[in-house]
This record gives C-alpha cells, sequence and structure tokens, in this order.
C-alpha cells in the first residue's frame, strides 16, 4: 500500500471515530504519531529500505492557501510570516478575480524555528488582521486527503 493511501486511511478512520467536528491539529497530530509508528516498522521489517516517494509529499513542506478580498499587503505579511519562521518559499501562485484574492504557497519548513502546530496558529492569526482566511497543512497530508 502506498504511502499516500495509508495517510489518507488512517485521517478518514480518525476522523469517523472522532467525528466531523474533530479538531483539525489533534487529528493531524495524531495521524502523524500513527504513521510515524507505521512507517518505523515498515523500514525496521524491509531492512530499511525506502517506502516514499516524491509524489506523496513531505512532512517537512506546508501547503499554504490564502483567500479572500484583494488588497495590498497579502502577499506581503504571508512572506513575512515564514522569513520570521526560517521557511523558504518553494512555489507561490497567486490570482486576483473580480475582486477576489487566492494565493497558494509551497514553503519548507525543515529549518523552522517553531512547530507545524504554532506556524499554523500564526498564519491563521495573520488571515485574521489581513482580513483574509489562510489555510495550512503538511504537503504529505494534504496530498493523501485532496487525491482523487
Amino acid at each position: 500500500m502506498a504511502n499516500e493511501d495509508l495517510i489518507y486511511r488512517i485521517t478518514r478512520a480518525v476522523y469517523e471515530r472522532l467525528g466531523a467536528s474533530a479538531d483539525e491539529q489533534m487529528v493531524e497530530q495524531l495521524v502523524t504519531d500513527i504513521y510515524r509508528e507505521v512507517d518505523t516498522a515498515g523500514a525496521t521489517m524491509s531492512s530499511g529500505a525506502s517506502t516514499g516517494s516524491a509524489a506523496e509529499g513531505s512532512a517537512a513542506r506546508m501547503i499554504i492557501s490564502v483567500f479572500g478580498l484583494d488588497h495590498p499587503g497579502i502577499v506581503a505579511g504571508v512572506s513575512q510570516i515564514l522569513a520570521e519562521a526560517a521557511c523558504s518559499i518553494v512555489d507561490i501562485n497567486q490570482t486576483v478575480v473580480q475582486g477576489k484574492f487566492a494565493m497558494v504557497i509551497i514553503a519548507d519548513a525543515s529549518r523552522a524555528r517553531e512547530s507545524t502546530t504554532e506556524l499554523k496558529e500564526r498564519l491563521r492569526h495573520a488571515g485574521e488582521k489581513l482580513g483574509v482566511r489562510i489555510y495550512a497543512q503538511r504537503e504529505d497530508l494534504f496530498n493523501a486527503m485532496h487525491r482523487v
């Protein structure tokens, strides 16, 4: 079973048990902990051979989505938080359609000065101040949860 499929199945099982109102951060941490245990056991059984692939994403990269009404300073505000946390922007795409702003950033958080949870919270608070919604998730979990 591919890692992406395993993460998706674990996430789905956790949400089925905890319900749709489950805390997203708690679910993400629980899935991460379970996956690490399963991955460690699998690596031990296969003499340390890697079971992942680049298509499944990285736990060290984050997908950050930003939505709201367009106005100056949105890109700067989000970029500033990433810079302060020592995260690099790997890819960025933004567009404005009839005054509606949308942006997706892929950030490398491997050298981040704070945890993913802390960074997600800072981004969420910044979004409130900027008047936009900011959603951030680890790339591997994002890919598993949004696959076709």
